[in-house]
């Protein structure tokens, strides 16, 4: 796939949730589906590490998800990736040239095929526009808290919310997903690049020596969806100045198997962040474009 453009797909997220009248949170992702006639059902016996699935039959489309994560959140997430597939232009016409169906790993961990990753950033904007997440994080304690804020106020999952809260952030923070000894994927807000890290937390990397490595020794830590905390430094995970200090929060995400990291300091100054006004122009000026035979 050609043109490949995460933030497109989350602006037009973001568009779709106003178009349907969402202008507070929650973003209820089951009554847009319903408002476009899309039938969407449960599915207890989805194959393991599918999150859930599209099918195009005709005029007629249909969405499952999987409950074999027990989160509400998660299930939101994943109605709102399949809804990506259905209204990200180019995607139902990529789908299809496969069959009908279409099986989908949502949240973020789907490899590196673009049009998942598209999707995820779909859903991303469309649950979690950055207008109300900003306004959200400003009345919001630094750090874990109030990513678990937004999380209450969204009924997102705390993932998503992390993922957000880092793209979205008036001050430096990051976020890093990981599971046993090592790092998943990272999120790094703008604020937080300002603080100079070389290296970026990159899937498949061995975690540092951290609170993070010592909480996910154990895994009951993860299941149970216990917590920890330590101080680190922006060197000890990204090679950066061995001086910045940085708080280091860690909660285990139950059955879904992974542990989050959050990185802040409340001795960091904000980063002024400015709020795109070009979305318009964004969204309608790109063609996606598939690579054949994919």
């Amino acid at each position: 796939m050609r043109g490949f453009r995460p933030e497109w797909a989350r602006k037009l997220g973001e568009r779709k949730a106003r178009e349907f009248g969402f202008d507070s949170f929650p973003i209820d992702p089951f009554a847009i589906a319903a408002d476009e006639d899309i039938f969407v059902e449960e599915h207890k016996a989805a194959q393991p590490g599918v999150s859930g699935g599209i099918i195009f039959d005709g005029p007629n489309v249909g969405i499952f998800y999987s409950t074999a994560i027990k989160s509400p959140g998660f299930h939101r997430f994943t109605i709102g990736h399949e809804l990506g597939h259905y209204f990200l232009p180019g995607h139902p016409e990529e789908l299809q040239k496969v069959g009908p169906l279409h099986a989908s790993k949502a949240g973020f961990s789907a490899g590196d095929r673009p049009i998942e990753i598209e999707a995820d950033h779909f859903s991303s904007g469309l649950l979690l526009p950055g207008k109300l997440v900003r306004s959200t994080l400003d009345d919001a304690p630094i750090g874990l808290s109030g990513i678990e804020m937004l999380a209450e106020l969204s009924e997102c999952s705390l993932t998503a919310s992390a993922i957000r809260s880092a793209e979205c952030s008036p001050y430096p923070m990051a976020v890093v997903v990981s599971q046993a000894d090592r790092i998943c994927y990272g999120f790094l807000s703008e604020g937080f690049k300002q603080l100079g890290p070389r290296a970026y937390p990159r899937k498949g990397d061995l975690l540092p020596a951290s609170a993070t490595r010592q909480f996910n020794a154990a895994p009951a830590n993860v299941i149970s969806g216990a917590r920890a905390s330590g101080e680190t430094t922006v060197s000890d995970w990204f090679e950066g100045s061995s001086y910045t200090v940085l708080d280091e929060e860690v909660i285990g995400l139950g059955s879904y198997g992974f542990t989050l990291t959050v990185f802040s300091s409340e001795e960091l100054p904000e980063d002024p962040y400015e709020i795109e006004d070009e979305e318009t122009d964004l969204i309608e000026s790109y063609q996606p474009k598939f690579a054949r035979g994919r």
